[in-house]
C-alpha cells in the first residue's frame, strides 16, 4: 500500500498536478486535493467493513492509496503555489517586509500550524482507541468527518487574482501539454533545481529510516518495547520539536539567513544516522540517546516544512507550480527509495551492522546510514551552488522577474516542430 501511495504521489507530481493547479488555480486545487484526501480516508472505512473479504479489502486499500497519492500531489503543489503568491501579496502590501522576509515568516507560521495539527490528530487517535476503547471503524469515521469539515472550510479562503505578469503567464493557455510537465521542465532546465535535489533526498531517506529502523527496531531493543508502546509518544516529540523550531527559525532567519538554517537542517539529518555508525550496539542505547535522535529528526523536519519551501518560493518564483511539484516528486521518490532500501539491503549473519529485525530477517543498516550521511553533505554543497546561481541570475538576468516568467511560458507554449 505504501509503495502504491508513493508511486502515485510522485507520478502525479511529475505528470499532472501542475496542469491541474494552472487550470483550476491554487485555492480550487487545495479544495480538490483535500476532497480527494477525504476519499482516501473514506477508503479505510470501506476496507474495515470488508475485513471478512480480504481480497476486496486489499483492493479498496490499494485504490485508496492511489487516490491518496494523487491527492497529496495536487494538495502540496497547490499549497506551495498559494503560499508563494500570499508571500508576494504580503510583501507588496507592507512597507517594511521584503519578499524573502515574507516567505520566511509565512512558511514558519504554516509549518508550525501544520505540525501542531499533526500532533493533535495523532494524539486523538490514541485517545479514542486507548482511553475510550473505540473500534478503528469509529476512529476512521471521525477522521473522515474532520476531513470533510476541513474541505468545507476551504471554500472561505480568498483566491489571489493573477495580477502579475508571472501569474498571468502561468495561468494562460492551460490547455498546452507542457503545463502538465512544468515540474520536469524546471528540473531539467534550471540547474538550481538539480542542486536542491539532495536536500529533498536526505529528508525522505531520514524519514523512512526513522520509521523503518529507529521506531521499529531501535525502540524495541533499546527501550525493551516489544509492543511499540512508546513509538507514538516519540513520534509526537519529533512533530512538536519541528513545530517549535519552525517558529524559531522563522524569526532568526532574518538575522542569520535561510541558508544557515538549511545547513542546520542538513546537519540534523546527518546526525540522525551518524550515532548508529559510531555506537552500533543498540543494547547500550537508552532513553536519552533515543530522544536525541527523534529531536534531531524534528529539527531537520522543521527546515524541510518551513525554510526549504520559503527558499523554493524565492529561487523559483517564475514557475511556482513546477517548483513545488518538484518537492512532491523528489521527497516522494526518496521516501519510496528509503522504504525499499529498508527491506532490500540484506546481510548473511548477525553482526555489528547486520541487525536482526523482529521478524527474523537480517538487514545491513550501515549502507543505509552512510547513504543518509552522504546525502546530507551533498545537500549543503547543493544549496551553496544553488544560492550562487540565484545571486548570479538576479544580478545578470533578473531571474525570477516577469521577463523570465514570460520566457519560460513562451517556451512551454511553443509548438513542437520536431
Amino acid at each position: 500500500q505504501s509503495s502504491v501511495l508513493y508511486l502515485s504521489y510522485s507520478a502525479s507530481a511529475l505528470l499532472g498536478s501542475t496542469w491541474i493547479i494552472k487550470k483550476v488555480r491554487p485555492v480550487n486545487g487545495l479544495i480538490l486535493g483535500m476532497g480527494l484526501y477525504s476519499v482516501y480516508v473514506g477508503c479505510f472505512i470501506l476496507a474495515v467493513l470488508q475485513m471478512d473479504h480480504p481480497i476486496i479489502a486489499e483492493v479498496i486499500a490499494l485504490l485508496g492509496a492511489a487516490v491518496g497519492g494523487l491527492a497529496g500531489a495536487i494538495l502540496w503543489t497547490a499549497q506551495g503555489s498559494f503560499f508563494a503568491r500570499s508571500a508576494e501579496v504580503h510583501s507588496q502590501d507592507s512597507e517594511v517586509t521584503t519578499l524573502p522576509d515574507a516567505t520566511s515568516d509565512l512558511s514558519a507560521y504554516f509549518a508550525a500550524i501544520y505540525l501542531f495539527g499533526e500532533v493533535a490528530l495523532n494524539l486523538l487517535s490514541s485517545v479514542l482507541v486507548e482511553a475510550f476503547g473505540l473500534a478503528w471503524l469509529t476512529v476512521f469515521t471521525v477522521y473522515f468527518v474532520i476531513a470533510v469539515v476541513s474541505v468545507s472550510g476551504m471554500l472561505l479562503v480568498y483566491e489571489h487574482p493573477a495580477d502579475s505578469d508571472s501569474d498571468a503567464g502561468s495561468f494562460s493557455n492551460t490547455n498546452s501539454p507542457s503545463k502538465a510537465t512544468a515540474a520536469w521542465r524546471v528540473l531539467t532546465k534550471d540547474p538550481k533545481m538539480i542542486c536542491m535535489v539532495p536536500f529533498n533526498l536526505v529528508f525522505g531517506l531520514a524519514a523512512s529510516f526513522r520509521s523503518s529502523f529507529v521506531s521499529s527496531e531501535v525502540v524495541r531493543i533499546a527501550l525493551d518495547d516489544n509492543k511499540s508502546m512508546y513509538v507514538g509518544a516519540l513520534s509526537a516529540v519529533t512533530a512538536v520539536v519541528a513545530a517549535v523550531m519552525s517558529l524559531i527559525f522563522g524569526r532568526i532567519s532574518h538575522v542569520i539567513g535561510k541558508g544557515t538554517i538549511l545547513v542546520i537542517g542538513s546537519a540534523s539529518f546527518f546526525l540522525v544516522a551518524f550515532p548508529f555508525v559510531v555506537f552500533p550496539d543498540l543494547t547500550r542505547w537508552g532513553w536519552a540517546s533515543v530522544l536525541c535522535v527523534y529531536t534531531l529528526q524534528g529539527i531537520g523536519r522543521s527546515t524541510f516544512e518551513g525554510t526549504l519551501k520559503a527558499e523554493f518560493a524565492d529561487f523559483f518564483s517564475y514557475e511556482k507550480e513546477g517548483a513545488f511539484a518538484n518537492i512532491v516528486l523528489q521527497s516522494g521518490l526518496s521516501n519510496a527509495l528509503g522504504f525499499f532500501l529498508s527491506i532490500n539491503l540484506p546481510c548473511s549473519s548477525p553482526g555489528t551492522y547486520c541487525i536482526e529485525y523482529a521478524d527474523g530477517t537480517l538487514h545491513n543498516v550501515l549502507s543505509y546510514e552512510l547513504l543518509i550521511m552522504v546525502s546530507a553533505v551533498l545537500a549543503v554543497f547543493g544549496y551553496w551552488r544553488a544560492a550562487v546561481l540565484y545571486r548570479r541570475e538576479n544580478g545578470q538576468s533578473l531571474r525570477g522577474t516577469p521577463e523570465e516568467a514570460v520566457a519560460f511560458v513562451a517556451e512551454a507554449d511553443a509548438p513542437d516542430v520536431t
